[in-house]
């Protein structure tokens, strides 16, 4: 399509008509319908159509000065802009005045696409918007310019949030705020924001949290008829606040743990310890009437007169075990060790 430039969709709103309907009639067709023929947008940013009555009651006195124009799309005609006015046809015909049953409207061909920038284009001219509904025109503005721009319907130069934000007349950070509402407000918050009891700043502090913590300003939201960006910031910092104590306590629960686990192995293994020198303090002592007991010397008859062999007998005795125990070292256990040890300190002491 060639609609190009930084303001491209643009084109489609003639600055003569701004005003009054918000959409340009250039290149639109006459046509006369039932006001019961056109549909309405299938999702409008105005939410609310207010003193129809009194529209109507003009209408009757000066006439209908804007026809409503429309969108032709697959044959089916739908509100561009000018939905209060179709209602006060419908409202007059309902009255009685027949004179309505077939009123003027202009109409254009256009994409679903097209239908969507067309609808918002003429939004963006209407100065009662709520912050809830100029924040979802943002958004909506937002997917289909890149949309179209996506699928070659239109040439977009520039970064497109700054182009809607110089089209709605806001700046850069509010239009940042925007966007992350639009991208991150859960819905109990959303229609918290829709009904009135957040503002833009509320609503953006709000969608910077977990969607647990928006369920819970929310709510506060709705039990006190409205919240203010400030009493969410003061709740959000106490709220860390109590994470951060929170989170050094189980930091010093852990560390006490880990020094009574300390502690403990330490306990444990001094006791070992001192089982363990008990254990080889015994062996010692008993070292050297174990070993000859467990292998008595050999006497001859004539010594049995005698209650203790004689040191040659013994030295020799002391050798043959001796001998044997070199056969087989690694038979022998811990406890066997030390207590030959013991045998030999004890023994050498005694020179």
């Amino acid at each position: 399509m060639g609609i190009s430039g930084e303001f491209s969709f643009l084109d489609m709103v003639n600055s003569a008509t701004r005003g009054k309907t918000g959409v340009s009639t250039k290149d639109f067709t006459e046509i006369w319908l039932s006001p019961y023929e056109v549909k309405e947008a299938p999702k409008n940013t105005r939410r609310e159509y207010k003193n129809i009555d009194a529209l109507a009651d003009a209408f009757l006195l000066v006439g209908q000065e804007s026809p409503t124009i429309l969108a032709r799309i697959n044959g089916e005609y739908r509100i561009v802009d000018g939905h209060r006015r179709n209602r006060a046809n419908i409202h007059l015909i309902e009255r009685g005045h027949e004179e309505f049953r077939k009123v003027r409207y202009f109409y254009k061909d256009m994409t679903e696409n097209m239908y969507e920038l067309s609808l918002l284009a003429g939004n963006g001219f209407t100065q009662d918007l709520t912050q809830y509904e100029k924040t979802e025109l943002a958004g909506r503005l937002k997917k289909v310019l890149e949309k179209m721009r996506d699928t070659g319907e239109i040439e977009v130069k520039g970064r497109i949030r700054d182009i809607i934000g110089k089209y709605l007349g806001e700046t850069s950070g509010q239009m940042g705020r925007f966007e992350k509402i639009n991208n991150s407000l859960t819905e109990p918050a959303r229609e918290q924001f829709r009904a009135g009891n957040m503002g833009v700043t509320a609503a953006y502090e709000t969608a910077r949290l977990s969607p647990e913590d928006q369920k819970a300003i929310a709510e506060k939201a709705a039990e006190q008829g409205g919240i203010e960006g400030k009493e969410i910031a003061a709740l959000v910092k106490e709220k860390k606040e109590l994470e951060k104590q929170t989170k050094k306590a189980e930091e010093a629960a852990r560390e006490a743990k880990k020094a009574a686990k300390e502690a403990k192995e330490a306990h444990v293994g001094a006791a070992q310890a001192s089982l363990h020198a008990e254990r080889a303090a015994e062996n010692a002592d008993q070292s050297a009437g174990s070993i000859i007991g467990m292998n008595p010397p050999i006497v001859s008859d004539s010594d049995t007169e005698n209650d203790m062999p004689s040191p040659e007998q013994i030295e020799q005795e002391a050798i043959t075990i001796l001998q044997q125990l070199l056969t087989i070292p690694e038979r022998l256990t811990y406890d066997d060790v030390v207590s030959l040890q013991g045998i030999f300190i004890e023994r050498n002491h005694r020179g």
